[in-house]
């Protein structure tokens, strides 16, 4: 569960930082750096490796119920934080790294 919530988490902050509207609120300073044109593509695979990390899970079935869950949860968190408080999406990005260790770690 910890890496499937890390994974998806990333990823929906991958995919937020590389639209223009959302890039000055996430990145700061890190908005210029080449890296940030391939933060659409690092989404979108983190976003697959969320979803094989079910395949670790015994049900298959809950699993998959557990990130359709977890999506609009982990999306207002990002979606939220931008809009209310623009440093709780960028203080969250090492927690959710920390988890998908922890949860690489755990397997």
């Amino acid at each position: 569960m910890m890496l499937t919530i890390g994974l998806l988490y990333l990823a929906l902050f991958a995919l937020a930082g590389r639209m223009q509207r959302h890039r000055p609120v996430l990145l700061l300073r890190w908005q210029r750096r080449p890296w940030v044109a391939h933060l659409e593509w690092a989404g979108w695979m983190l976003l697959a490796l969320s979803l094989l990390s079910l395949l670790l899970w015994a049900d298959a079935g809950m699993a998959l119920i557990a990130w359709i869950g977890l999506l609009p949860v982990l999306g207002a968190v990002v979606m939220l934080g931008m809009t209310y408080r623009p440093a709780v999406p960028r203080t969250v990005v090492p927690v959710a790294a920390a988890l998908t260790i922890a949860g690489l770690l755990a397997v």
